[in-house]
């Protein structure tokens, strides 16, 4: 079993591996020290942007390919990178990692968690284990 959290749902779904309680790339942005605040609601406003106009304005500057075998790809907002896949079904895209970037090498140990993860929501998908929580406003489910 797998839980996805809907994050966005305008034009296009934006998920997020976890649910209400514990969803591991929300609440690291929603928990960053001052000086990334802004980083992380440009990441916030750029996922909400992808799911109202998809995927085909944004840049390579914003969003890239980390790994064309397994199709991960990284959001980027200043040091913050968000990892994610696109599952091609009714979402556009899932992230599962989230960090702050301190090098100028990609972090394969988080490359590595967006394939478990991938991996995973695509077994889950496949057993009909998936578990789709979508929040309103309020942040009941």
């Amino acid at each position: 079993m797998m839980e996805v959290l809907v994050l966005f749902s305008d034009q296009c779904k934006i998920g997020a591996v976890g649910n209400s309680d514990v969803c591991e790339s929300r609440d690291f942005l929603m928990n960053l020290e001052a000086n990334y605040q802004a980083s992380a609601v440009g990441l916030f406003d750029l996922l909400n942007r992808i799911s109202r106009d998809g995927l085909r304005d944004i840049s390579s500057k914003q969003s890239r390919q980390v790994d064309e075998k397994e199709n991960i790809w990284e959001l980027r907002r200043g040091d913050l990178r968000v990892f994610y896949f696109k599952p091609k079904d009714n979402f556009l895209m899932i992230c599962t990692t989230a960090l702050v970037k301190k090098t100028q090498t990609v972090d394969k140990k988080h490359v590595r968690q967006a394939i478990r993860l991938k991996n995973a929501y695509f077994d889950a998908a496949k057993q009909q284990a998936l578990i789709v929580i979508e929040e309103n406003e309020n942040g009941d489910q």
